[in-house]
């Protein structure tokens, strides 16, 4: 047998998926097909669809280097707003049906979406209970939520131990998902909220979270990362000060923690840059390499790419965007194929306002008032390839029309 004793005779006895072939040699057929047909060969029948939405193809896939990736992006609650998934090779797009809905909550958002295999997961986040008080102050979750790519649907899981959200999230060896830092703030508040040091650790096949040492200092907002068998927790904002002693403001880490997973202790990371040369950690991707090399730490800033030196610990800059907008916060940042894609979203004007994306106008009704049109913007990608030096553009049409703002939005990469 070409796959032995895994093979798809065990999986689909029932079904000749190609006649006159194999069912294993004819899964392998079908491995090799890209993911966006497989919604339209689902239909040619019953053996092609069951194999379709079988695990068994997508590890086929896995272990004959047939993934491929794609973006997943929610940019809102995902009880409310459906997410999306984006294949940057053809350009299409693919809803994700909302979440389950909790009736008393509402306005998720700081929430972190990743992806462990066919799975994507939503956990925590910050939002609004009604059967709080009061209403308008935010607390953190602790719910978490799995989507299956390959079925279709969702399912709650083992909440964590302590509710957070804005916090810094890795994937370890591909059966355990780390956690630290957090609390209660929701984005539409510049400050207040709590911070702490927790740390946990989910495995994924039992379902379970684990305490882990807590981190030596309390911080939200931080970016997380797994390197080889560290855990890096960077940037971030601890307690909170005021000015005058009226006006809160956020107190910005310029170093961070590294957690060794098999020896459970945090270490510390100096100061990436010396006091006066950056204000905040930007937005951070993790390029992932081949041959055993590192993985390439990227971090978008103004206009700016700068890479991650950890032998100096360092940000260098690499590039400049081409096209000018306000990156920091407005923009997304990921690795998708060995190249960094910079999404816009909704930037905030210096008069406090939002800054939206032209839409055009319909022609007056009988009352003069002219309306916005209720048409899908074009949204430009500027892609940036490390290898090369070299920009290009990529111009697409999302299924959604509700704002991009990535102080709501979370998005993830996804190999399947």
């Amino acid at each position: 047998m070409l796959l032995g004793a895994g093979s798809c005779e065990k999986i689909l006895a029932e079904y000749t998926i190609i006649p006159g072939l194999p069912n294993d040699l004819a899964c392998l057929c079908l491995a090799c097909v890209p993911l966006p047909l497989h919604g339209l060969l689902k239909s040619v029948s019953k053996a092609w669809r069951a194999t379709f939405y079988s695990q068994f193809l997508f590890d086929l896939r896995q272990k004959w280097g047939k993934l491929e990736e794609f973006l997943c992006l929610f940019r809102d609650d995902p009880s409310l707003t459906p997410g999306e998934i984006f294949d940057p090779q053809t350009g299409a797009w693919r809803l994700i049906p909302p979440m389950p809905c909790d009736p008393y909550r509402y306005g998720l958002t700081n929430f972190v979406s990743v992806a462990v295999g066919s799975y994507l997961y939503i956990i925590g986040g910050s939002l609004f209970d009604a059967r709080s008080f009061p209403m308008d102050r935010p607390v953190a979750s602790q719910a978490v939520y799995r989507y299956d790519l390959v079925r279709c649907h969702w399912e709650r899981r083992s909440s964590m131990i302590n509710a957070r959200g804005s916090f810094a999230c890795g994937v370890y060896n591909k059966n355990t998902i780390l956690v630290a830092g957090g609390g209660s703030r929701h984005a539409q508040f510049s400050a207040g909220g709590s911070r702490i040091s927790s740390a946990e650790r989910y495995d994924i096949e039992k379902d379970r979270w684990i305490f882990e040492e807590e981190m030596p200092s309390a911080r939200s907002g931080c970016v997380g990362f797994v390197v080889d068998d560290d855990f890096w927790v960077m940037g971030g904002y601890g307690i909170s000060k005021t000015v005058s002693g009226v006006l809160p403001v956020d107190e910005y880490y310029r170093g961070g923690e590294i957690f060794g997973a098999s020896s459970g202790k945090w270490r510390e990371l100096r100061p990436m840059w010396e006091e006066g040369e950056r204000w905040r950690l930007g937005r951070v991707a993790v390029m992932e390499s081949k041959n055993g090399e590192p993985p390439s730490i990227f971090m978008l800033e103004s206009f700016q790419i700068c890479r991650y030196d950890i032998a100096s610990n360092r940000w260098k800059k690499e590039s400049c965007l081409p096209r000018k907008v306000i990156a920091e916060p407005a923009c997304g940042l990921i690795a998708l194929y060995g190249e960094l894609y910079v999404i816009p979203g909704f930037s905030l004007s210096e008069s406090g306002g939002v800054r939206i994306p032209r839409w055009g106008f319909s022609p007056s009704d009988s009352r003069g008032v002219r309306k916005p049109r209720r048409t899908r913007t074009s949204l430009i990608i500027q892609v940036y390839n490390p290898k090369k030096h070299k920009w290009r553009h990529v111009l697409t049409k999302p299924p959604l029309i509700n704002p991009l703002s990535f102080p709501f939005a979370a998005m993830c990469s996804i190999r399947l």
